[in-house]
């Protein structure tokens, strides 16, 4: 690998003395100075230290020493930028953009500088003393792509030309060069302080076969650091892998991520020397052990932001998506726009309840927003306020010609972004065809207290017919008795079977005490007795 499209080295200059502001005492003393209470000021005095680095005349060894020096401030800088992104769905403000292009800068001067050493080092026979400094610099120009990627793909923006083939570029020079499985100190890393250029190699290929617009945008980085994990079972072959199910082929000679083949009999019209193949099949033993790997206490839709106990063990929710995704199956919401007829929308529980609530005017209370068909599973819409949907939003919506009562209710688990503007395709997985508003309170209040807003709806399954209600109090659970209103109705439930099915929102089966004289005492919650 000679050049790199996408990571242009710009031209050198002289400068003796810029090269002695990169001296160790100045540079300790430069990151010592950075503004810590003042993040953007420091993100960007970091971008114009950046800018001097790659531009200024210096020798290989000198340049790595520098930019291993300014890894950690890297870090802290960009993790806060990045942080600014996951605070608010889609679609994203013009301050957000300005956020996310200052973070794509700064990844790409930093990783920048790594591809310059590893160039200037692979320019001639790489020696014994150059081996450990080779290794390193391409290893971290893989880790500063993928960190790119992973900022995109928070974004749900199409990740940049170039980068992919430079990746798959990259690990064919480490192949070639004897030192892919070579490891080097990586204090980046979550559950390991030590990585392979073939490690990090993996780690940004598995995650983007998790199906990108499927997931969350705290979950990128959660999922990146889950596969530091397991990256050691997943292994790349020269053939098709005997005894998997759906082949997965990198095409070495394209810009290109890895991808499932659609059939067994599938294959690339060039030679097979430009694929390579990966095996997944070790990963069962991942999938076999789920109580090690994720945890059924953590909701997956619980909120929009990362909670510092998710770095440790997954979701469950979550660890059952990866594993659906690892088996090449494509996240899809369900088929149920083939008229390819406009739908009105309604974002949240408390939007879907006062439509549902016959004394409103459906399209012109404000509360819908007209949608397109944009296939028989997805819809698409201009949106005017910035970070309404996400992955997990409860969305409810009905044809142009009904009625605003007549609603099916759907959760989002598919987001797309094609211009990077307000208009979203997304799609729903449809868990209702026809949901109801109600209003629930706790048993022993009083008469006037008030209620709070809650959705029911009815399915069938080999038990019968059960119904199930979905309200935004994460306080409740499995067990706990409830007075339920609907219509002149109340009536006390129980409720049971407690899911996080939307982001902020909580599905209980729910039944109806027909006896109340039956109902135990219960004891009045305060505080935090219910954690």
């Amino acid at each position: 690998m000679k050049n790199s499209f996408f990571l242009v080295i710009p031209e050198q200059k002289s400068d003796p003395q810029l090269l002695a502001s990169f001296g160790d005492d100045a540079l300790k003393q430069w990151i010592a100075e950075l503004p810590a209470a003042n993040p953007g000021l420091a993100a960007r005095l970091f971008y114009e230290l950046l800018g001097e680095l790659v531009t200024v005349e210096m020798p290989a060894a000198k340049r790595l020493h520098a930019l291993e020096m300014l890894r950690d401030s890297f870090f802290l800088i960009d993790d806060y930028l990045r942080s600014r992104l996951t605070r608010s769905g889609f679609p994203k403000g013009e301050n957000e953009k300005k956020i996310f292009g200052l973070a794509c800068s700064i990844e790409r001067q930093f990783t920048i500088g790594y591809w310059s050493v590893a160039r200037e080092l692979t320019r001639r026979e790489v020696g014994w003393l150059q081996a450990k400094p080779t290794v390193l610099a391409i290893q971290r120009t893989i880790k500063g792509l993928s960190r790119i990627v992973v900022t995109h793909y928070m974004m749900s923006y199409p990740i940049p030309d170039w980068i992919w083939i430079d990746l798959h570029s990259l690990y064919k020079l480490a192949v070639k060069l004897g030192k892919a499985d070579v490891k080097v100190a990586d204090q980046g890393g979550i559950f390991s302080k030590q990585s392979s250029i073939e490690d990090s190699y993996k780690q940004i290929l598995l995650l983007s076969l998790a199906y990108p617009s499927g997931l969350m945008q705290k979950e990128f980085q959660l999922v990146y650091e889950f596969i530091e994990k397991i990256a050691d079972l997943l292994e790349i072959e020269t053939k098709p892998v005997a005894g998997q199910a759906v082949q997965c082929s990198i095409l070495m000679d394209e810009d290109l991520p890895p991808a499932f083949l659609a059939n067994s009999g599938q294959s690339d019209r060039r030679s097979d020397s430009a694929m390579l193949y990966l095996n997944l099949s070790k990963l069962a033993k991942v999938f076999k052990h789920p109580d090690k790997f994720s945890s059924k206490d953590e909701a997956r839709f619980s909120s929009l932001e990362m909670e510092k106990s998710q770095q440790q063990r997954l979701p469950a929710e979550l660890f059952d998506y990866l594993l659906q995704r690892w088996q090449g199956k494509e996240p899809q919401g369900s088929v149920y726009f083939s008229d390819r007829l406009d739908r009105y929308v309604a974002i949240g529980l408390e939007a879907t309840f006062d439509l549902l609530d016959t004394a409103r005017i459906g399209s012109g209370s404000g509360l819908e927003k007209r949608a397109e068909t944009d296939s028989e599973r997805a819809l698409s819409c201009n949106f005017d306020q910035e970070g309404v949907l996400s992955i997990g939003s409860l969305v409810s919506f009905r044809k142009i010609d009904a009625l605003p009562q007549q609603r099916a209710l759907g959760v989002v688990c598919k987001i797309l972004v094609p211009k990077q503007d307000s208009k979203l395709i997304f799609e729903l997985m449809v868990i209702a065809a026809q949901a109801y508003a109600v209003t629930y309170q706790a048993l022993d209040a009083s008469p006037g207290d008030e209620r709070k807003k809650a959705l029911i709806y009815g399915a069938k399954d080999h038990e019968g017919e059960k119904s199930y209600i979905i309200m935004d109090s994460f306080r409740l659970k499995d067990g706990d008795l409830l007075r339920m209103y609907m219509g002149n109705e109340n009536f006390p439930i129980i409720l049971n079977g407690r899911r996080n099915i939307g982001l902020g929102y909580w599905q209980f089966e729910c039944r109806r005490i027909l006896d109340e004289s039956t109902i135990p005492q219960q004891p009045k919650k305060k505080g935090y007795d219910f954690i």
